[in-house]
């Protein structure tokens, strides 16, 4: 087992960012109270992360997910904590969902809303991009699979196949040119 692992897994009653649907900070409430029902808006984050031959990472959410178990992911995704910035989001979650140590640039962001059941996504997701020439080592409480892709196949596949990607996901790759991102 990799070092860097958090095998804690979610946490109902961790405090996130609330925010307006532009993505600013208002106040915080549990992460519990951000996903239930219609839930309240939410600071989140995507991350692209390349590695060699600029292929790009996808993860499999576990079963052990609460929301939206079994699908395709970007290669790291998660919320920005109270008391830092998305850059230091996407590192810590770097580091304890694949065990890599990288710098991620944010690219900007969008609102979304998604229905899973009874709960929700109702998040300001920033969308960032890095680079590793590191060993995956995937964090089995998150992450069931992952996959390396070219990214003309990530497209194809997702517009392909749609019901095998998370929401946000899909709408990050179409907002997004990720041609555009240099190592």
């Amino acid at each position: 087992m990799n070092q860097f692992h958090d095998l804690d897994g979610e946490r109902l009653s961790q405090l996130l960012i609330t925010t307006d649907k532009e993505g600013n900070p208002l106040s915080q409430a549990t992460r519990k109270d951000c996903h239930t029902g219609e839930g309240i808006p939410h600071l989140a984050f995507l991350a692209f992360l390349f590695g060699k031959e600029k292929n790009i990472y996808i993860q499999k959410r576990s079963n052990k997910k609460s929301l939206w178990d079994g699908y395709f992911d970007a290669s790291v995704v998660s919320h920005v904590m109270p008391g830092e910035n998305v850059e230091e989001a996407a590192r810590r979650r770097g580091r304890e969902e694949l065990g890599i140590e990288t710098i991620f640039k944010d690219l900007g962001g969008f609102y979304y809303f998604a229905k899973f059941g009874q709960n929700c996504e109702n998040e300001f997701c920033h969308v960032l991009a890095g680079h590793t020439d590191q060993m995956i080592h995937p964090n089995p409480v998150e992450i069931s699979e992952v996959k390396e892709m070219r990214l003309p196949d990530l497209l194809k596949d997702a517009e392909k196949n749609p019901a095998l990607y998370t929401p946000w996901l899909k709408i990050a790759l179409e907002k997004f040119d990720l041609n555009k991102v240099k190592p």
